[in-house]
């Protein structure tokens, strides 16, 4: 199931990312890209289905972290690309590609970028409570190719997690990676599924 987040604060994203989770009702694994690594370690926190987290080019953050600084300090490309606008902050169309899309054909990167929508700065992002990564078994992709999430900040996030692979990929490897992800996922629920 892929949630659209509403993106009208972290909040209202965490609240929409666990309904589903919890509609799920069983063994479950739950997947976050960039800033929805943020959304599931609070969303999933002490839901006794969930089975396993992966992290995709995200953040695994604690209480209290500072995403941001972590991007800045590690010299993320991201903050080139940002646009403040009336309904919070975007990306620039124009900068998409370069920043999310580098593996992506040039027809595919547009299609993605003229998707993107802005973000409100009405809260900040990061678990209010013990995230679910201190007590559910997590796994980290991290995108060796990634100008939005330095490979090094990638690093720094993802000594937090049971596992770590890496893949030589730009930001988004679901869209030019779909297998591998869909076989990472399955690879670790598999110890899980029922045998019947």
């Amino acid at each position: 199931i892929a949630v659209e987040l509403p993106f009208t604060g972290f909040d209202d994203d965490v609240s929409v990312a666990r309904r589903a989770i919890e509609d799920i009702g069983c063994a479950s694994v739950v997947v976050g890209h960039s800033y929805g690594g943020a959304v599931i370690s609070q969303a999933a926190s002490r839901l006794p289905d969930v089975c396993h987290l992966v992290y995709v080019g995200a953040f695994v953050p604690d209480i209290g972290d500072d995403d941001a600084a972590l991007l800045a300090a590690h010299g993320s490309k991201l903050f080139d690309g940002l646009v403040v606008t009336d309904d919070g902050v975007a990306v620039d169309p124009d900068a998409a590609r370069d920043l999310f899309y580098g593996d992506s054909d040039d027809a595919t990167a547009r299609d993605l970028a003229a998707r993107l929508r802005p973000m409100t700065l009405a809260d900040a992002p990061g678990p209010r409570s013990e995230p679910a990564w201190k007590s559910v078994p997590s796994t980290y992709v991290l995108c060796t190719n990634d100008g939005v999430f330095p490979p090094e900040a990638q690093r720094v996030v993802a000594t937090r997690v049971d596992e770590v692979v890496e893949w030589p990929t730009d930001h988004s490897p679901f869209i030019t990676r779909p297998k591998e992800i869909a076989d990472l996922v399955v690879s670790v629920l598999r110890p899980h599924a029922e045998v019947s």
